[in-house]
Order: C-alpha cells, then sequence, then structure tokens
C-alpha cells in the first residue's frame, strides 16, 4: 500500500494542508517548503492523480498529468549547445508549473520515430507537446490527431498548420550581422547558409536582400550544419585563392572557419571578421573570442512551456499566434 499525504505530514510536523500547498507550488516558508519535500523524498511518496484532478478546478490539473513532451527535430542534433540551453529554460519553467518533461528524438526514419513517440503520445491525460526545431506539415498535424496543445520552438510555424509558435528574431539578427560587417568595413563576405530549405538558412537569404548591394560582392553557400562543412568550404575558397574578407554563418559553422583560417595562417579579424549567430557558450572562450548575435535560449524553452499551459487551461491562445525572442549582438574580437 503507497505511503499516505496523513504519513507526510506527520513525518514533516505540518499540516496536511501545508502539504497540498507545497505539491501545488503555492506560497510555503522555504524551510518548511524543503521539510515536507525532504519528507516526501525518504518516504518515497507519489501523489495521486485521480484524487488531485477531483478536487482542482484547474485544467491543468484535472488533466491527471503532469507530463508533456519535449520532442526534438532532426536538425537540432547538430546544435547541442543552442537546444541545451532552450532544454533548461524548458525545465525551469515546467518546474514552476509542478509538470514534468518526457524528452524524445525525431529521427531521420519517419516509421521509426512515429513508434516511438506513440509510446509517449499513449500517456492518458499528456497535457501538451512541444515540438523543438524544425518539423514537417505532415508530421504536425500526426500529433495533432492526437493532441491539439502543440507549441513549436525556435523553428516558424509551416504554412497550413493551426499551432502556437515561440521563435528567434533570426531575421532580424541576420540584419544586425550584415549591418555590423558594413560598419567594420567589410566589401565582400562570404555567407554560410547551411542546408537550403532549413527555416535559419531562408532567414539569412531574407535579411541578405536588404544589404546584398551595399558589398562588392558575396558568395553564399549551402553546408550542412557541423564545423568540419565550414572547414572544408573556407578551405577549399583559401587554396581556391577566392578574396574574402568576412564569414558569417552560425556559431558551429563560424567555429569550423576559423579553424581554416588558422591552418591557412589567416589572422582573425585583421584578414577576414567572422560573426556567428546563437552565441553559445563556447564563443567567449574561442581565441580570439567569436562575436556573435545572442538569442535569449532559455527565454525560448521558458516561453514555450508558459504558452502550452495557456493553452491547456483555457485555450483562449489562438493558433498559429507567434511569440519572438529579440536578438542582440554581442562584440567580440573576432570583428
Amino acid at each position: 500500500m503507497g505511503v499516505s499525504i496523513v504519513e507526510v505530514a506527520r513525518r514533516a510536523k505540518v499540516s496536511r494542508m501545508t502539504v497540498t500547498r507545497v505539491m501545488r507550488s503555492d506560497p510555503v516558508r522555504e524551510e518548511t517548503r524543503n521539510r515536507v519535500l525532504e519528507s516526501m523524498h525518504e518516504l518515497g511518496y507519489v501523489p495521486s492523480l485521480a484524487a488531485r484532478a477531483m478536487r482542482s478546478h484547474d485544467t491543468l490539473r484535472s488533466s491527471q498529468s503532469n507530463c508533456f513532451a519535449l520532442v526534438f527535430g532532426v536538425d537540432t542534433q547538430k546544435a547541442d549547445e543552442f537546444f541545451c540551453e532552450v532544454t533548461r529554460g524548458v525545465e525551469k519553467q515546467a518546474a514552476e508549473f509542478g509538470l514534468c518533461a518526457l524528452q524524445v528524438h525525431w529521427l531521420e526514419d519517419v516509421r521509426n520515430s512515429w513508434l516511438r513517440m506513440q509510446t509517449v503520445l499513449s500517456i492518458d491525460g499528456l497535457c501538451g507537446v512541444i515540438l523543438a526545431g524544425q518539423f514537417r506539415p505532415g508530421e504536425i498535424k500526426s500529433i495533432q490527431k492526437v493532441n491539439h496543445n502543440i507549441v513549436i520552438v525556435d523553428s516558424p510555424v509551416p504554412p497550413g498548420v493551426k499551432v502556437c509558435g515561440v521563435e528567434s528574431d533570426n531575421i532580424g539578427g541576420c540584419r544586425l550581422a550584415f549591418r555590423h560587417l558594413l560598419e567594420r568595413n567589410v566589401k565582400s563576405p562570404v555567407i554560410l547558409a547551411g542546408p537550403k530549405d532549413h527555416y535559419f538558412s531562408k532567414a539569412m537569404m531574407n535579411a541578405l536582400c536588404e544589404f546584398r548591394e551595399k558589398f562588392e560582392s558575396v558568395r553564399v553557400f549551402n553546408t550542412d550544419y557541423s564545423m568540419e562543412s565550414a572547414r572544408e568550404r573556407i578551405s577549399l575558397l583559401i587554396e581556391g585563392n577566392i578574396k574574402f574578407d568576412a564569414v558569417f554563418g552560425n556559431d558551429i559553422l563560424c567555429v569550423g572557419a576559423m579553424r581554416a583560417l588558422a591552418e591557412h595562417s589567416i589572422p582573425v579579424p585583421q584578414k577576414v571578421k567572422v560573426v556567428g549567430f546563437d552565441d553559445i557558450p563556447t564563443c567567449q572562450y574561442l581565441m580570439p573570442s567569436l562575436t556573435s548575435i545572442h538569442i535569449d535560449k532559455q527565454s525560448l524553452g521558458r516561453e514555450a512551456v508558459k504558452m502550452m499551459v495557456a493553452l491547456v487551461r483555457d485555450g483562449k491562445i489562438s493558433a498559429n499566434v507567434k511569440l519572438p525572442i529579440r536578438a542582440v549582438l554581442k562584440k567580440r574580437e573576432s570583428t
């Protein structure tokens, strides 16, 4: 037989109502909260979701589940540092709501991915789904058939799909980068744009339209999002005696580019300036440190959870609402 709330209250030397308030994340003295949590841990107390649901007038709690799915798209697998910070934001905000994120990765093999997703989506009362990264419309619509409380984080909401989204201001951030390069008298930048069909690559091209004619020449290359692909591309340009004075790409690509420049004894920023995007922690520790467009990655995660909870509680958020996270230029030694 399971441990009762009465036993937890007795061990913590508090009332049963105080234990309930701790579980609801209501205001409780820190010392008292810690004593209650310690008693729960020592006794192995697990609350009855059914009982909590019956007592609660909160739609989130009455769903009989404190879980939601956090699903990572295929493209996130080469952006670990970025999405690790997004996940921290998700976890911190989820903890404030008393929720637990069940993490799963979407694989390139759609059929196997769907088999894994079925396991998560079949959990009774799963309150919502957060999709991190890029998903095809058909993939999102398949998930919608099981759960309507869906929020996409970082990627724009695809056309024809009615879900909510929290995304980085990728276009605005790219404009900041191009403007900064112009201010540094760059004439011939190389743009490492990543995969052509990726949303960040499209944002770069959108922003470039405004600035292309202000440079003497612009070379755009589509790569995958790996350091090695950037290293190879920049090495080929140098060995082919192609002249350029700047590189712009996401931070991972810039790390590969800076490696190639160092291998060919081309100094940064004296000969080539480098600007990244995302401002992952690595940027500050490179030599030279990398100028980058900062995105508050934890805010992406936090706002995604808040939006999902709002959908669960009252459904008043209309589909396709978008909350942008502002981009900020962080100037460092590479420019």
